[in-house]
């Protein structure tokens, strides 16, 4: 079997990976999000996300492509999460919506001292589940 070449992500790159993003999370999510979801809306907006990613990364994030015989077989990014997060709310209070069964997210902010207030609001996809709003 030929090894897998990790590397930066290429211009190029951008509709594959707007494929294999979206086939993962379609596998990963198929059981929060209906397969609209996954429809030529999703894609385009893939296309667009990963285009900026191949050509212009914002600072503080980390991509990187795994290729096999010239063929991309995964992806993974790092995000400026937790910068983002020291950056926004400032003095004022926060209060972001998080997807319910999204339970990275609700530990990532609960990590920062947020809890659930007990307002929720429908995740926006038949069988996605609430988003909860939670305070800081």
């Amino acid at each position: 079997m030929t090894p897998i070449r990790i590397r930066s992500p290429r211009p190029g790159d951008a509709a594959v990976l707007a494929e294999l993003h979206l086939a993962t999370w379609a596998e990963t999510y198929a059981w929060v999000f209906p397969e609209s979801a996954w429809g030529k809306e999703a894609h385009t907006g893939r296309i667009r996300m990963w285009s900026s990613i191949c050509t212009a990364p914002r600072p503080g994030d980390s991509f990187a492509v795994a290729e096999r015989d010239g063929s991309l077989v995964g992806l993974a990014g790092a995000g400026a999460g937790q910068g983002l997060l020291d950056a926004v709310p400032g003095k004022d209070p926060a209060s972001p919506w998080v997807l319910e069964p999204n339970a990275r997210a609700v530990a990532f902010y609960a990590s920062n001292g947020f809890v659930p207030d007990g307002t929720r609001k429908p995740g926006g996809y038949e069988g996605a589940g609430d988003e909860i709003r939670m305070v800081h």
